[in-house]
């Protein structure tokens, strides 16, 4: 690792992938503006929000978690462009107030989280909300971390 690699990851910071309980937020956000359809909600988090990923598990993980918790419910439209119907996502209207308060929560993650530029996560609390690293990430925060150490020793004692 060089300098030169240090600047790329500042110039090119890695993406963070969701954990459930922001994914749980981006769909109520998206959701409280209009019905939508799950891949949707995907291409639009990578529109509005570059340095941000969700997997298509996690996607899933977070319907399932709205849906056992009766905050959406799901129904098929059909789509002139498509041969079957889509699975559309309504956000209940009993829930409303509380997935604004969530999304309030999100707003506030997003200006203090968008990226750690240390770790290349964004970690709260000690909690691991997101996970960012690819094998070349981990490896080059490896290194930083261990030349830290010969820096200043003391400082990792």
């Amino acid at each position: 690792m060089g300098l030169p690699d240090i600047q790329r990851f500042f110039a090119e910071p890695p993406v963070q992938y969701l954990g459930l309980e922001l994914s749980v937020c981006w769909i109520l956000e998206c959701l409280l503006k209009k019905d939508d359809y799950p891949t949707a909600l995907t291409n639009q988090l990578v529109e509005l929000h570059p340095h941000l990923r969700i997997s298509e598990t996690m996607l899933q993980q977070a319907i399932e978690f709205l849906d056992r918790q009766g905050a959406i419910i799901s129904y098929a439209k059909r789509c002139p462009s498509r041969g079957r119907p889509r699975r559309m996502l309504h956000l209940s209207e009993a829930v409303h107030q509380e997935a604004r308060s969530l999304v309030a929560s999100w707003q506030r993650w997003l200006k203090e989280h968008t990226l750690n530029p240390f770790s290349g996560a964004g970690l709260v609390a000690g909690r691991n909300l997101t996970t960012s690293f690819t094998t070349e990430d981990q490896r080059l925060a490896d290194e930083l971390q261990a030349e830290r150490r010969q820096l200043n020793p003391a400082a990792s004692a």
